[in-house]
Formats: structure tokens, sequence, C-alpha cells
């Protein structure tokens, strides 16, 4: 506690004519509230030492102190005071317009050792800062400046036209950063958060889906560039994440590459065109199976040359390159497509019947009620060549999902050790319902697993089947029913009745050898002695 002697002792020493003295006396005042207006006024001093002091006393009189004077010290010709006022709002927890343009003006300061901050406050209020600030950022040693700035970078629209151009022209460790980012093209992007609003969401997805045509012409001019495999399927994987209907061509010039042939598929399924649809069938039927891109023939004399190096493998990676694009062509095909998807489920050809599996789902997940299906028809609107998807209730659709059910739950049956690949496909394809009660008493574990949890997504279980299948004999079923009364105790959605039946359950799987079992149940206790 500064005593008031001291006090009286710091006024007087602020108008000393000695800078040193008055920058002591305003860090002497800084500890003591009440005393704004004299730091205030000593924001203006002429000693670059003192005004730095005042910086650091504003800072330290909490709320009571003006967002002004700091803001203003923030473009002061001193590193060291502009310092102290970065670091004093941030201490404030200052906000707005002013205080966001001071902070985008001191980006790219190069002698503000407080930048880290800068960038953490402008990440966390979402304040869009000009590309041009930010891409020599990627280039700095220190994680504090570049990992933000990247993260900045994507808050624009333009961001992987950024990206893009440097993976093509930046050195190696800047492209090593952009195709990190590239990579992940969702992530970053405003609107795509869990917490995000469904407005707010589908104008992220919309974004994402119709790209500045810079980012559309920088990506397709990195692509034509790159050499290197990896960096090559990374920009695939943007251009297929944008929807970008100008990159067939170049897509289909490496369809049939060992290496970056999935990623073509990908780009062809994002695409979406009539022509990219075209592409894809001819790929999976074709005796040739080659693209018709301006490289096509030539991509594909490369990739079967590749091959016959390597006899015992060729077969078994053109089977993968056809099971890549059968799944893709499930995600940009219609009925038609489907229904040759469909016939695929026989292939002799693991990663075909593979592929036929989720290009299944990626067609019906076009029509489950999610926001992809509305997308499609947006997007079908703008993009010329792009055919328009039938509505979800079409009758050739609803049968075709009839179908796959059955089909898709023998195949899990049979097949149990691709359990996952059944799940994921009929996870969009309600028409399972009626089959889901013989799938729970199905002998195999994976089998009753899977259908768990297809029958708790359709709301086809319930309380006494699900207390039934928490003593089940296999784990993943005990887990699932587990997970699913955590869930319903933290939502406090059942009865008191039914809290009471399930009470000695949950004690009972205490003593469950498996932990998760032992996880979920205990912490459903303890939910439910708080409850109570």
């Amino acid at each position: 506690m500064v005593a008031g002697h001291q006090v009286a002792f710091f006024l007087r020493e602020i108008g000393s004519a000695d800078p040193a003295r008055r920058a002591a006396a305003a860090k002497g005042l800084s500890r003591v509230p009440g005393h704004v207006a004299e730091l205030t006024a000593l924001a203006g001093d002429p000693a670059p030492q003192v005004r730095a002091a005042a910086a650091l006393g504003l800072g330290r009189q909490g709320e009571a102190a003006p967002i002004g004077p700091l803001v203003a010290l923030c473009s002061d010709p001193g590193a060291e005071v502009r310092r102290r006022a970065v670091n004093a709002l941030d201490r404030l927890g200052a906000t707005g317009p002013a205080v966001a343009a001071a902070f985008v003006q001191r980006v790219g300061d190069g002698e503000l050792r407080s930048r880290p901050v800068v960038l953490d406050w402008l990440l966390r209020f979402g304040v869009p800062v000009p590309a041009g600030a930010l891409a020599p950022l990627l280039a700095d040693p220190d994680p504090l400046i570049w990992g933000p700035a990247r993260l900045l970078l994507r808050l624009l629209p333009e961001a992987d036209a950024v990206f893009a151009d440097l993976v093509r022209t930046g050195p190696d460790e800047v492209r090593r950063r952009a195709l990190h980012m590239l990579a992940r093209p969702q992530a970053g992007i405003p609107g795509m958060g869990p917490d995000a609003d469904p407005e707010t969401r589908e104008a992220a997805w919309r974004r994402l889906w119709d790209p500045e045509p810079r980012v559309t012409e920088a990506l397709l001019a990195a692509l034509e560039a790159e050499t290197e495999p990896h960096a090559r399927n990374v920009l695939f994987g943007a251009l297929a994440a944008h929807r970008v209907p100008e990159a067939v061509a170049p897509a289909a010039a490496w369809l049939a590459d060992p290496e970056c042939g999935p990623g073509a598929a990908e780009v062809l399924a994002g695409a979406g065109t009539a022509e990219a649809v075209d592409l894809l069938r001819r790929f999976v039927t074709g005796p040739e199976r080659q693209g018709t891109g301006p490289r096509g023939a030539t991509a594909w004399g490369l990739g079967a040359d590749l091959l016959r190096r390597f006899p015992a493998r060729a077969g078994q990676q053109e089977a993968e390159l056809r099971g890549a694009a059968v799944r893709a062509l499930g995600a940009a095909g219609g009925v038609p497509e489907a229904e040759l998807i469909f016939g695929l489920l026989d292939d002799p050809a693991e990663p075909v019947r593979l592929g036929a599996v989720a290009g299944l789902g990626a067609f019906f997940q076009r029509f489950d009620g999610s926001p992809r299906g509305g997308l499609e028809r947006w997007r079908a609107g703008r993009v010329p060549g792009l055919p328009l998807p039938p509505p979800a209730d079409d009758p050739a659709v609803r049968e075709l999902a009839r179908r796959s059910a059955e089909r898709l739950t023998r195949l899990l049956t049979r097949d149990v050790e691709h359990a996952d690949a059944c799940h994921n496909a009929l996870w969009h394809i309600p028409e399972v319902r009626p089959l889901l009660p013989a799938l729970l008493g199905h002998p195999e574990g994976r089998v009753r697993s899977t259908a768990l949890h297809l029958a708790e997504r359709f709301g086809e279980m319930d309380f006494a089947g699900r207390l039934r299948l928490l003593d089940d004999a296999h784990h993943a079923v005990r887990q699932g029913a587990a997970l699913k009364f955590l869930l319903l105790v933290e939502q406090e959605n059942l009865t008191s009745a039914e809290q009471d039946t399930l009470r000695p359950h949950l004690e009972r799987g205490q003593d469950d050898p498996d932990h998760y079992v032992r996880t979920f149940t205990a912490r459903a206790l303890a939910h439910l002695d708080r409850a109570g």
C-alpha cells in the first residue's frame, strides 16, 4: 500500500524537469487508484520514457482509465511506448472500432515486441486484416506471429488465393505452412464453428462453395506449376472443397495417376458438372478408364507404366483408383449413377465394393434433410452445366434407398470387418428402420453396435431396449447404450421412474471391464446424485 506522503512526493515529481524523475513518478502513481487525470496528462509528455510510464500507469488504473489516449499511444514513434499502450489496452479488456483500427495498424510493426498480443486480440474478435499485412508474417520464425497470422488470413474471402500463391512462390517453410492451411479448407472460416446458428453456417458454406474468382485462379495456377505429389494432392483437396468447375480438365489429367488419382476424383465430385460426372462414370466402367483432359491419356499411360513395375500391386492399385472414383461418382451423380454404384456392391475387388458402399452413402447424404441438399440445389442454380438434383422424396430416390438399405444390411452381416463403412452409408438412409430389430438381435456384436447407433439416429430405440443393451455381451454395444443414457441424464430427459429403474444398472456398470462403460455410467450416476 502506498502511503499518503509517497503520493504527495509523486505528484510533485511529475512536474520535474528531469524526464527520468517524471517517469518514475508516473510509475509510482500507477499503483494508486484515482490518478487517471495526472497519468492522462503525462501521456502527452515530450519524453518517450514518460509516455511509456503513463501508458503502463493507465493500464493499472482499471475501468476508470480512458481508452482514447492509449489508442493514440499505439501509434507513438517510440517502440516501448507502443508496447506499453498495447499491453495496457489488452489488460483493460478494451474493445471497439478504435482499438481494432489501432491494432490493425500494428500488425506489420516489426519493432513491436508485443505483436503477438495484437494478433491474438485481432483473432479473438475476428477483426479482418488486409492480406498484404498478414502474408509476410508467415515467414516469421516465431510461431506466436505466423500461427495467428495464418488464422487471421482465413477470415478473408481471398485467403486460399494467398495460400496458393505462397505455395507457388514462397520459400520452403512458408510453402509448408500455406499447404497446411490449404489442407484444412474449412478451418477458421467465420461461421463454420459448431456454435454458429444455421443461417450463419449456411452463409459460411456458400462462401466455401462459391469462392472469389481470385481463389480459383490462384489454386489452378498453383496446381499447374506443382511437381510434388503431396502438394498436388493438397491443392486437389482445396479445389474439391471449393467445388471448382474449372478444375475438371486438370483433374481428369490425373485421374489415372497412382498417387493423385483419388484426389483428382474428389475434385471432379466437387465440381459436379455433367462433364465431371461423365468422366467419373467412364473411368469406373470404361475398358481403358482414362481421363480426357489435355493430359488424360498420358496420365493413364504413366500410371500403367508405374503399375507394371510392381505387378503384385498393379491390380490392387487399379482397384483402389476405381474405388475412389466410385465414391466420388456417388457424391456428384444422379439416380442413374447411383444405380450403377448399387450394381458394384458385388464387384470382385474389395476396394471397388467399399467404394460403392461409400458412394451410396455420399449419394443419399444429399437427400437426408441436412443443409447439404439445399446448398446443392442453390449451387445448381448458379453454376452452368451443373445438373439439378432430384427432390428428396423423388420415388426413384426412395426406391433405390429401400433396396440399398436391404443390400447394405446384408453386407454388414456378411462382412463385419467393414461394419464402419456400412454404418456410415446407412446413416443417411432412413429406409433401414424396419431392418433394425433383426440387426439388434444379431449374434455378432459389431452388427448389434452398428444397429444401436442407427436406431438412435432414426429414433427407433426406446428406454427398455436401451436398458437391455446396457448389459450386452459386446463392449461396443454397452458403450453406445451407456453413452446415450449419460446424454439423456445430462439433458434431464428421463422421468423419475426411469431414473429409479436405471440407477442399479448404472451401479453395476462400475464393475464393467470396459473403461468407457465405467466412465459413462459413473458420470451419469454423479449427475443423478447432484440432481437428487
